[in-house]
């Protein structure tokens, strides 16, 4: 009998800590991580055409339509600019419906606020704007007769300038050689560091310290594209040229005056304790190695900021059907 409410017991208690977990895994809002001010993913913005707008299908006589797209910041970079959102519309030539090209191209009318995460922890979401075409203000009409029907496959294009905001941790001894024999309780050099990273399509997936020498700690880190959109360089307009796709703008910060410099880096330049240059992806990502000298060692962790910035495209399809009607 005793054995038995003592398993009893030990049920109870497994239950219980059962239904805390499941507690706190609710109570934890989607996106959002512990201890961390950024919203976590891997989304920059969304795009999808507004329901009915095209139309499905339309006939090849006096019908007016328009486009309308829908467009939502759902990661962390403030984008400021509206110019720095463009939606453009292809899959059919502009004539075809009685609008020149420049009406098919248009950028936010507003500025697209990041997702934040206020004091108790809750989500704000970002901004969100619709965008309509022909962007002259009338409306698509199509110019000539069909033979039966033709579909037109309709795509949407946003190209935004993003950036993603990574924090990270050096540890610093005054022994970082280790000679007097004893481990150091304040922190560890050698060893793979946690990563925070703001929602944004490309990440810092790791990050690991070193000793370099008694006054130099080595760190590598790892940049990566994990969105499911193109990249290219900062401010290209997303333009198809080789030279601008798979490039990143990085920056690192270390905090610590002078003595910072870096490998694998295009055009390189430092200013006090920023190190800065362009990376380009193979096969999605690049490994960047980094050594800082330091002047007076004590035991003190810094925070290690690096600012990853690039362009970015996203697209949505739909298609649309133009029917000939008698007459």
């Amino acid at each position: 009998m005793r054995r038995l409410a003592i398993i009893l017991v030990i049920l109870m208690m497994i239950f219980l800590v059962g239904c805390g977990e499941n507690q706190d895994s609710a109570a934890q809002p989607t996106g959002i991580k512990t201890g961390s001010m950024f919203i976590q993913g891997t989304d920059g913005l969304s795009i999808e055409f507004v329901s009915g707008a095209p139309p499905t299908s339309v006939v090849d006589k006096e019908q007016p339509f328009g486009i309308s797209v829908r467009i939502e910041n759902l990661g962390g970079h403030d984008i400021d600019l509206g110019s720095d959102a463009t939606v453009t519309v292809t899959g059919f030539d502009p004539a075809d419906f009685g609008v020149g090209a420049s009406d098919l191209k248009k950028d936010s009318p507003d500025p697209l606020r990041g997702v934040k995460i206020d004091t108790e922890g809750g989500k704000i979401p970002g901004g969100m704007a619709s965008i309509d075409f022909p962007t002259s203000g009338s409306a698509f009409v199509n110019q000539k007769e069909v033979a039966g029907q033709v579909t037109y496959n309709i795509k949407a294009d946003v190209c935004y300038n993003y950036g993603t905001v990574v924090n990270s941790e050096l540890c610093i001894l005054e022994d970082m050689l280790g000679m007097t024999g004893q481990e150091s309780s304040f922190c560890k050099v050698t060893e793979e560091k946690s990563v925070d990273n703001s929602g944004a399509p490309v990440q810092v997936t790791s990050f690991r310290e070193s000793v370099g020498s008694a006054t130099k700690t080595n760190f590598i880190f790892k940049v990566e594209h994990k969105g499911s959109g193109k990249l290219y360089a900062s401010s290209s307009e997303c333009v198809e040229e080789f030279p601008k796709r798979n490039k990143v703008h990085v920056e690192i910060d270390t905090g610590i005056s002078g003595g910072l410099t870096c490998s694998g880096l295009q055009d390189p330049s430092s200013s006090g304790s920023v190190y800065s240059g362009d990376v380009v992806l193979l096969n999605g990502m690049r490994e960047i190695s980094c050594s800082q000298e330091i002047s007076s060692p004590s035991d003190f962790k810094k925070v290690v900021r690096i600012d990853l910035g690039y362009d970015y495209k996203q697209s949505a399809e739909t298609s649309l059907t133009v029917q000939h009607i008698g007459g």
